[in-house]
């Protein structure tokens, strides 16, 4: 059994698939292939059923797997640790982000760093929901920014990045703009509400203020999800940084939404306890511990008081999801 055969078995395993694990490894699809068929012969057994469109873990692969995967995690805290005691820095450091992350906090703490470590590479993605701690979990990231939901304190180190608001809005032309005061939950259902997709795979499925029985748009981006907005085809909550511009020019109009469960989220930098890093994940770790949030926005509400009963039940909310 070789260090190539179980990465080759985790990577389809995890990527569901041949053809995704060929992709992540860049390595030809025959080549994991063989990979993964050379282990199933040396241990006897049959990892994969081959017999669907889309191979799946026998009984057998899914208990392999867990001891695998540790294995394999084990190889890489040894690798770090190596690189910690030699001093060196790291190659590559991978950062994943919360979709709603303000990002001037964070570029202004990889300026700092990248400054002193130029030959370094960074790698910064955003995943929704679930999706960054998973990324953490599965060892693609060595820090994330991500809610608290689902940390284990244990085995992680949380510390508190920033608050970001969650501003219901809406096109001001579109129907709801003209809602006075508390928008009923019956008005809010007769109009899609533009939600974000979770990107976790394995994790169980997270979701931000979506009203139950509603109509529904679902995205995979902010972006995405502020363009469906402003083209007047649904209303939804957005991060306060994001909606800043388009409430002052007034192409958005704030909603006062009772049913909201989050209005603000409390983000959080996050990485291993116990997993040794190196200098550069470390400098990186220490200047995200001293960022700035932008400054809370100051806007003119869509309608008399909404703005002022938001912000003190923003001020009183917690991270919960709803």
């Amino acid at each position: 059994m070789t260090f190539d055969q179980l990465v080759a078995f985790v990577a389809v395993a995890t990527r569901g698939g041949f053809s995704a694990a060929s992709a992540h490894l860049h390595k030809s699809q025959p080549a994991v292939s063989k990979l993964v068929q050379n282990l199933e012969a040396e241990l006897g057994i049959t990892l994969f059923d081959r017999a669907s469109y889309r191979a799946a873990l026998t009984d057998a692969g899914r208990l392999f797997l867990e001891r695998a995967e540790g294995l394999l995690h084990g190889a890489e805290a040894l690798r770090r640790f190596g690189l910690a005691l030699g001093g060196a820095a790291e190659p590559v450091v991978r950062l994943v982000l919360e979709a709603v992350t303000p990002l001037p906090p964070v570029l202004a703490a990889l300026r700092e760093v990248e400054a002193r470590f130029p030959w370094v590479r960074y790698e910064l993605r955003t995943e929704r929901l679930a999706g960054a701690l998973e990324a953490l979990r599965e060892r693609t990231a060595e820090l994330v920014i991500t809610n608290p939901q689902g940390v284990d304190p244990a085995a992680m180190i949380a510390q508190p990045f920033c608050t970001v608001r969650i501003i219901p809005v809406v096109h001001r032309d579109h129907p709801l703009a003209a809602q006075r005061g508390v928008v009923p939950a019956a008005a809010l259902r007769q109009y899609p509400q533009v939600v974000l997709r979770d990107s976790a795979r394995g994790e169980p499925a997270q979701s931000l203020n979506v009203l139950d029985g509603g109509l529904r748009w679902t995205v995979t981006e902010v972006g995405a999800k502020l363009e469906v907005i402003e083209a007047g085809l649904g209303w939804g909550g957005l991060p306060e940084h994001v909606v800043a511009g388009p409430l002052r020019e007034g192409t958005l109009v704030a909603l006062d939404v009772r049913e909201f469960a989050v209005t603000a989220l409390e983000l959080f930098a996050i990485r291993w306890r116990d997993a040794p890093i190196g200098p550069v994940t470390q400098a990186l770790w220490s200047r995200l511990a001293r960022a700035e949030a932008p400054p809370a926005v100051t806007r003119t509400a869509g309608r008399p008081g909404s703005a002022r009963g938001r912000r003190s039940r923003a001020a009183r909310s917690s991270s919960r999801r709803g």
